[in-house]
């Protein structure tokens, strides 16, 4: 599946689901839980869910394998956690590790049946992983080589799912990889000269920075890691940050610099904070839309609209939907009309949110409908037969 596009009225629960699935890769990268994430997750409006344990659970592919990935979380110790590999008869697990007063490990049969690997587990399991450790993180970040599934998964969610949120923008490089990337470079001269926003090419300038200029800290970070760009604010417009790295004994600044053409025909250069909040949100997309269509990854943007003329949204959505080489997957939450189309997305990538009689959401596809392949489902979701839409009080009665 390519594409997901997410529907539901405000307050539904769908940036609910982008925060979780954020929470989830932030709580691998640190390789243990808080108790204020697990308290965060408790479901407020049920007295027993406050005393239930909080459960999240991914089920992915990479490199051709499918992973089922599941934790749970009680009183801030992990009281389950599991990775099994998903096959179409059965699926094998990689281990399994439950805490109930004493903590238990179990690994896969093949893992268990070499007496010092059997050891080794029962060293894990009573002296080196605490309560709240993670172990997919401790496997991986400790025996990358001893199972080679562990670090796999690990791997894919720490660098392959990537969820758009402003911390993420904020630290996101864009000077630097499109500098540095010729694929990624020309995809964002042909969108911006595509889509009439005035642009008619970019460059990335760059210029050599004398150290004293900056913090010696931040010198430091960036002479410990040769070639690993840095975003440094752009003092001019804290919309778009620009670049720094320190390559070939220097330390290199680099921004973005679109250029306008005038009635003579000449082009200029102008500075990036003159761009409108839409065409900024653009360049900040074209990363992210070079992942879907070049690797095996999963993107995920909570309103992509934002911002952005819906008739853009409509043709980056299409030109994803209809690229025969694309290998990643791009999840979006929407409230986006226009892109429910069925020469855009299928019914089984069309998802709503909706809220129970408990106030609970619940998630469920426009596949669970029987819908014909001419139906006009635009209108069917706005006419309110789908779900996915606020219920609105009589405005008369409002007294408005």
């Amino acid at each position: 599946m390519r594409l997901t596009a997410i529907y539901g009225a405000n307050g539904a629960g769908k940036s609910n689901l982008v925060k979780a699935l954020q929470d989830l890769k932030n709580i691998v990268a640190a390789g243990s839980i808080t108790r204020t994430v697990f308290q965060s997750y408790k479901f407020q409006l049920s007295k027993s869910s406050l005393s239930e344990p909080v459960s999240m659970a991914l089920e992915f592919s990479t490199d051709g394998v499918n992973y089922y990935y599941s934790i749970e979380m009680d009183t801030g110790i992990v009281s389950y956690e599991s990775l099994s590999i998903s096959h179409k008869t059965k699926d094998i697990l990689v281990f399994e590790r439950k805490s109930n007063g004493s903590q238990t490990l179990k690994f896969g049969e093949g893992y268990s049946a070499d007496k010092s690997n059997k050891l080794f587990a029962n060293v894990l399991q009573d002296k080196l992983l605490g309560k709240e450790a993670l172990l997919l993180s401790f496997m991986a970040v400790n025996y990358p080589d001893e199972m080679p599934s562990i670090t796999n998964a690990y791997r894919w969610i720490i660098n392959d799912l990537i969820v758009l949120n402003p911390k993420y923008l904020k630290n996101l490089a864009l000077a630097y990889f499109f500098s540095k990337n010729p694929g990624m470079n020309s995809l964002l001269q042909d969108v911006l000269s595509g889509t009439k926003t005035g642009i008619t090419s970019v460059e990335v300038g760059s210029r050599v920075v004398d150290e004293s200029q900056l913090d010696p800290g931040f010198v430091k970070g960036l002479k410990d890691a040769p070639g690993v760009p840095r975003i440094l604010p752009n003092t001019a417009d804290d919309r778009i940050n620009n670049s720094i790295v320190y390559e070939n004994g220097q330390l290199v600044y680099m921004e973005i610099q679109p250029k306008h053409q005038l009635s003579d025909g000449t082009d200029i250069k102008m500075p990036i904070n003159f761009e409108s909040d839409g065409t900024i949100r653009l360049i900040e997309y074209i990363p992210l839309i070079y992942l879907v269509l070049t690797k095996d990854c999963v993107v995920i943007i909570d309103e992509i609209e934002r911002s952005l003329h819906p008739i853009l949204i409509k043709e980056i959505i299409t030109k994803i939907s209809e690229s025969l080489t694309a290998k990643g997957q791009l999840i979006f939450t929407t409230h986006e009309s226009c892109l429910l189309d069925q020469e855009i997305l299928r019914p089984d990538e069309i998802w709503f949110a909706q809220k129970d009689t408990e106030q609970a959401t619940q998630f469920y596809p426009l596949s669970d409908f029987n819908i014909h392949k001419t139906a006009n489902i635009e209108n069917g979701y706005l006419n309110g037969r789908y779900g996915g839409i606020p219920f609105l009080s009589n405005l008369n009665d409002l007294h408005w």
